[in-house]
């Protein structure tokens, strides 16, 4: 007998190094994917990615300010949505990127007889949940600091509007080219679809696929009659290396920004030591010319000196400097 009631949902997963609240352990008790975290080898761990916080400020000539990319509004008239937006480049040590003009936009609709991962379970389920056809929105941007055109993509299932009606899931993200963003966003439209039904789903085929949250974190799945929870066990380890790409590249744009800053300040301080050496060298002609001058006068006083001594030897030894008058 299937249990109707839902699975309970887990917070989310901090991607920046908050440590997971604790969980009680009970006698006779399954364990949870998010149990599993703490037993994962470091390599897919959220606590072995390094944060940029630490990396060093270059010369306030040379930095940046960088803001977020702004989340995509809720279209009037639709049903209450829930949001959530994975939009990475997440703020590391308080910088983001300033938004740029799309430089590529691209739009694809399920329902036109397309074949990519995914796309089928997903158009099927939309069809068993009477909901329009999901909707994916990607505009490439150029706003990173070394340059490199990403993707921004916007994930759009409107809700049902005749009654019952349901909630519209709208999520965004970043990826390197508009392919593996489509195909990350059917993956995680149809989790999230089958996260936010989970009642209805139940006497169906899609009662076994895995389910996100609407923060977009991997719930707790029924046990598969012969899988288990491999599945389950599966998608919260996919989501913890999504995560983990995320974050990587939000720390090597983060680098890139520092390391373009360290350029300016070296370019800076090269000026500068090249403004103080021509100066050094003006002055070092300054003192040799001055130096030169001093010799030139006191082989004049010399002279001069000379000349009154052999004067005074020709008067006979009268002191003409002492009977000079002042």
């Amino acid at each position: 007998m299937v249990d109707p009631s839902p699975a309970p949902q887990h917070p989310p997963s901090p991607i920046k190094g908050d440590p997971l609240p604790p969980i009680p352990s009970h006698h006779h008790r399954r364990l949870t994917p998010l149990d599993l975290l703490d037993h994962l080898p470091a390599s897919i761990s959220h606590r072995s990615l390094p944060i940029a916080s630490s990396l060093p400020s270059a010369a306030e000539e040379a930095r940046r300010r960088l803001e977020p990319s702004p989340e995509t509004p809720p279209v009037p008239g639709e049903p209450p949505s829930s949001t959530s937006s994975s939009s990475l480049l997440p703020t590391l040590a308080g910088a983001a990127m300033e938004p740029n003009e799309p430089i590529n936009t691209k739009f694809y609709q399920l329902g036109n007889g397309g074949s990519l991962i995914f796309e089928h379970d997903l158009n099927a389920l939309s069809d068993f949940l009477e909901r329009p056809h999901p909707e994916f929105h990607g505009i490439q941007v150029d706003d990173t600091p070394g340059g490199e055109l990403q993707w921004i993509i916007t994930a759009d299932l409107r809700g049902k509007m005749e009654p019952p009606t349901s909630e519209r899931i709208l999520f965004s993200f970043r990826e390197s080219n508009w392919l593996d963003g489509l195909a990350r966003g059917l993956q995680e439209a149809l989790a999230r679809l089958c996260g936010q039904n989970v009642v209805r789903i139940l006497a169906s085929r899609f009662a076994h696929l895995v389910r996100r949250d609407a923060m977009g974190v991997p719930m707790e799945l029924q046990s598969h009659p012969e899988l288990r929870h491999h599945a389950e066990h599966l998608d919260f380890m996919f989501y913890q290396t999504q995560q983990d790409l995320d974050a990587s590249r939000a720390y090597a744009n983060q680098t890139h920004a520092h390391v373009t800053e360290q350029g300016e300040a070296i370019k800076l301080l090269n000026n500068d030591r090249r403004s103080l050496r021509q100066q050094r060298a003006k002055k070092d002609a300054t003192i040799r010319r001055l130096r030169a001058r001093i010799a030139s006068l006191e082989a004049t006083v010399k002279a001069q000196e000379d000349q009154i001594r052999q004067l005074e030897d020709d008067d006979g030894g009268i002191d003409i400097q002492e009977e000079t008058p002042s």
